[in-house]
């Protein structure tokens, strides 16, 4: 099962929707404006004709009163209609071939305007290939480049801890298992447990965005799962004064994921809750089924999170604090692990204090 698609095509798919949307804007702008200005003066043309008409009409008036004044005889009126009539359909017909080369050059200025428009927005375009072309290759060299660092690390990594394990083996042979050289053996084994930790997250990162890492979904026991996560955690929850139990609503949960992965998922979370919660505090590994799901909770008594920052923690290199307790992928990577599965990862607020981070997966009956 791979994940359903890699990151950066989802950020181009929001960039080119963006881009769409703000073009639509415009273009919904520009004709909104264009239509005011041609509103705009066909009122202005408007008005200029009922001045010229009231105008004409006044020194008609004035013309018929004179007539009637100086007693002109009927063929002279009827002389002056027939002109009125000419004059009449002259005015009418300038304005017609008036209104005629408007109408053309309004639509030559609109032709004009959109193919700028096009010409600069496929520059745009232009551009925005050629950025999309360099980052392609920029991510790909980095990601080879991240990958041949990583395997050489892990193998450097390799040889330091096995080093390590020997000198700790003879130690313990010797009868020294406290002494100094013993306890550096341990701190340079925990550093490098650490160190191989982080080196996973970011091969983790990488194959994300490549839309790469695989989830193989098998039938395994999530009951057993969750012991096997407490098992190993316990005694670091033990030595820093904080107590690490598991609540089960059954014995056994048999159901489809990929068991390493989720593994991985409940030791983020549970580093998280070790992280966060001082000695003497509680953290409580649970699992229950809900509904069509299996649902997985670690709850802590720790400082709690935020309620506008309970979805930003799932982001890749983000944190809450300012003290930089790690490199902020733990949680994104564990969100894309569980999204892969087809479940959903989130956070809540426990009472009166504390942090709870629950996922759910989907249960299959045996």
């Amino acid at each position: 099962m791979d994940l359903p698609e890699p990151t950066p095509h989802k950020e181009r798919d929001e960039t080119d929707a963006s881009l769409q949307a703000e073009r639509a804007k415009t273009d919904a702008e520009l004709g909104k404006s264009r239509t005011a200005i041609e509103a705009d003066a066909d009122r202005v043309v408007e008005l200029a004709h009922e001045r010229a008409h009231a105008t004409l009409s006044k020194a008609r008036d004035r013309a018929d009163r004179a007539m009637e004044h100086t007693g002109a005889t009927s063929a002279a009126v009827q002389g002056v209609a027939r002109e009125r009539k000419a004059e009449d359909r002259a005015v009418a017909n300038e304005r017609g071939i008036a209104a005629e080369r408007l109408r053309a050059e309004r639509e030559e200025q609109q032709r004009a305007v959109a193919a700028l428009l096009d010409l600069e927005r496929e520059a745009t375009d232009d551009g925005l290939l050629v950025e999309r072309a360099r980052a392609d290759e920029t991510v790909a060299t980095r990601d080879t480049f991240l990958a041949m660092v990583s395997h050489d690390l892990r193998n450097l990594l390799g040889t330091i801890a096995m080093s390590s394990a020997l000198l700790a083996t003879r130690a313990r042979a010797q009868g020294a298992a406290d002494s100094e050289d013993a306890l550096h053996a341990q701190r340079i084994q925990r550093a490098t447990a650490r160190m191989n930790h982080l080196v996973g997250d970011l091969l983790d990162v990488v194959s994300l965005e490549a839309g790469q890492l695989r989830i193989v979904a098998e039938p395994h026991d999530a009951v057993e799962l969750v012991k096997e996560a407490m098992d190993a955690f316990l005694p670091s929850f033990t030595a820093k004064g904080l107590s690490l139990t598991v609540e089960a609503s059954e014995s056994s949960i048999v159901t489809k994921f990929d068991h390493d992965r989720l593994l991985q998922v409940l030791a983020n979370l549970l580093s998280n809750a070790f992280k966060f919660t001082e000695p003497g505090g509680k953290v409580v590994l649970s699992i229950e089924r809900a509904g069509a799901d299996v649902r997985f909770s670690v709850t802590d008594t720790g400082p709690g999170i935020p309620a506008d920052r309970r979805a930003m923690i799932f982001e890749r290199f983000r944190q809450i604090t300012s003290d930089r307790r790690g490199l902020g992928l733990g949680l994104f990577i564990s969100k894309s692990i569980v999204e892969a599965h087809g479940g959903t990862l989130w956070a809540d607020t426990q009472e009166p204090h504390g942090a709870a981070l629950r996922f759910t997966i989907p249960a299959t009956r045996s």
